[in-house]
């Protein structure tokens, strides 16, 4: 599972964070924004209420300058909306688990996943496929989760496959090229 950090402007619906450390920030994909702690100032236009950032899902101990934990992409907006905004990250900085630490971390000895639609995920990553000296653009992937959940098409040219995002921490296997589409064939029947 790959988490990544929430910074200043990172939304979660109609919520937008508005705070952030001064003294740390990250800059990939530019432009350079302040990374955020839980409980973090936050609006949100749709209650039209000032909120904070709450943890959702599991992270490693840790804290940031002003002494809180790191704010990461699963997290959540307390503010007047039900159920509560889930904030997402767009850079590359992150935080990586596999699944039996993301339930360590979690205190869940075992993973289960949730298949309501309503449900606030709480766990959510998303691969970034890379090669050296050449593109991936139009290369076929396939997701299979361990809960049956399935997502296929092709790499686009940013490199990113579709986000998983799953009540709780949870395993997947990416096929790709020809096993890709063979299994694509299979479930399409």
């Amino acid at each position: 599972m790959i988490r990544y950090f929430l910074a200043r402007g990172d939304r979660a619906g109609s919520a937008v964070i508005t705070q952030g450390l001064d003294d740390c920030t990250c800059s990939n994909p530019p432009p350079s924004v302040q990374i955020a702690t839980l409980g973090m100032s936050t609006y949100c236009s749709a209650c039209k209420q000032e909120g904070y950032i709450a943890p959702r899902g599991p992270r490693w101990p840790g804290t940031a300058s002003n002494g809180k934990p790191w704010a990461l992409s699963g997290d959540i907006n307390i503010c007047g909306c039900e159920p509560s905004p889930v904030f997402y990250a767009e850079r590359g900085m992150s935080m990586t688990f596999t699944g039996e630490q993301a339930a360590a971390l979690t205190g869940k000895g075992s993973v289960r996943t949730s298949s309501a639609a309503t449900s606030i995920l709480d766990c959510d990553e998303q691969v970034r496929a890379v090669m050296a000296r050449a593109s991936l653009a139009g290369y076929p992937y396939y997701i299979e989760t361990d809960s049956g959940g399935a997502y296929s098409g092709r790499v686009d040219s940013s490199g990113l496959l579709p986000r998983i995002a799953t009540r709780e921490a949870e395993r997947y296997t990416v096929y790709w090229g020809d096993e890709a589409l063979a299994k694509q064939a299979d479930r399409d029947g």
